[in-house]
């Protein structure tokens, strides 16, 4: 009797699971054929094809212009001005006469020391003919010689004297501003005139800090002023041969000629350096790059036979951005079509058409350079 029952619950359990089976069955099957019959997911995106560019990494730094020469003229004796010809600003030429102080002591005393060696040489002259005839002894031509030696030296000290009140241009240069008249009296060791150096050529000095590769004589850099949105292209001339002691960065000479770009010495610039070698990379617009937690990836697009795309999702290490496009170090090459527009809304498999009959370049190829600021003063 308990054998029949438990056959007739085993009976039961075995149709009820066959039944909920064949219905779950028949739902999958309806869900099949209505999947089916509708049409696969697609999206329109506009397409790029991945072009290199030639790229080479720059920092931005302060420079500053330097006087091609620069001079502080002092006056090593007192006097009264009585000519001046160096007006506030003007250029002057080498050899030009540019401050004259009163000397009308040290010409008289001039006069007197020519007078006393024409005499002194007189008095040589009898002496060496009498002592031909033995008429006075050789050490009253010694004597006379030596004296004449003295008048000479004195003559010298007076007109060196007259000179140092003579100041005239060691160099062509410009005038500095100042309020010297003639008629003023100047003690000695006074500052008198300021001169600056005027030169074909623009010199920058600009420092870098010791982490950055050091660069060669005749390296390029660019120099932006301040004032100006152009840049200039300048060549390093010089190097200074040690490293700043409290800075740790190395100073460098550029120079451009000054039809190219004039500016006053202490005139602060930007200079533009590059810190590494060229290398050619990839680039894609930012538009195309998909970031999540997970990294940052794009979505190459791949024909298939119907004649449309589908979605490969791509993972991609990114480098430095210029403008609107991205440099990327490793994931994609040179002439991939990738999704641009619209890549937010795929995803891996998905068919993709195109917005537009044929895909643009990213770019062309050209030379880029990215450029950060960075401080590198003494």
């Amino acid at each position: 009797m308990n054998i029949t029952k438990w056959l007739l619950v085993i009976i039961i359990l075995a149709g009820t699971i066959f039944g909920l089976y064949s219905y779950k069955t028949s739902l999958q099957q309806a869900a099949n054929e209505q999947a089916a019959s509708m049409p696969e997911m697609a999206a329109t995106v506009t397409a790029v094809k991945v072009a290199n560019i030639s790229y080479q990494k720059r920092i931005k730094v302060s420079g500053e212009v330097q006087a091609f020469k620069f001079l502080m003229l002092n006056n090593e004796l007192a006097g009264e001005i009585i000519r001046l010809n160096a007006a506030s600003g003007q250029v002057v030429n080498k050899g030009q006469l540019l401050l004259e102080l009163d000397h009308r002591d040290e010409d008289a005393r001039l006069m007197a020391a020519k007078a006393t060696l024409t005499l002194n040489q007189q008095t040589l002259d009898r002496n060496i003919k009498l002592h031909k005839n033995r008429g006075i002894s050789e050490e009253q031509v010694d004597q006379a010689r030596a004296a004449v030696q003295i008048a000479k030296a004195n003559i010298s000290v007076i007109a060196t004297a007259i000179d140092k009140k003579t100041l005239t241009a060691p160099f062509t240069a410009k005038v500095g501003i100042h309020t010297l008249e003639v008629g003023q009296y100047l003690d000695k060791n006074s500052q008198v005139l300021e001169l600056v150096g005027v030169n074909d050529f623009t010199w920058i000095d600009f420092n870098l800090p010791q982490l950055y590769q050091e660069l060669g004589l005749s390296s390029t850099v660019k120099i932006s002023p301040i004032s100006q949105d152009s840049v200039f292209e300048a060549k390093i001339i010089a190097i200074d041969p040690q490293l700043s002691r409290l800075s740790r960065h190395l100073k460098y000479r550029a120079q451009l000629p000054s039809a190219t770009l004039a500016l006053k010495p202490n005139t602060l610039v930007s200079v533009i350096v590059p810190i590494a070698n060229k290398a050619t990379l990839a680039v894609v617009p930012d538009l195309a790059i998909k970031r999540d937690a997970l990294g940052n990836y794009v979505f190459v697009l791949e024909a298939d036979e119907a004649g449309s795309y589908r979605a490969k999702q791509v993972a991609v290490e990114l480098g430095e951005r210029q403008g609107e496009q991205v440099m990327i170090l490793a994931g994609v090459e040179a002439g991939q079509l990738i999704a641009n527009k619209g890549a937010f809304k795929l995803f891996p498999g998905m068919k993709v058409y195109l917005a537009d009959a044929t895909a643009t370049d990213v770019t062309k190829e050209t030379t880029q350079a990215v450029v950060s600021d960075a401080s590198a003063q003494d």
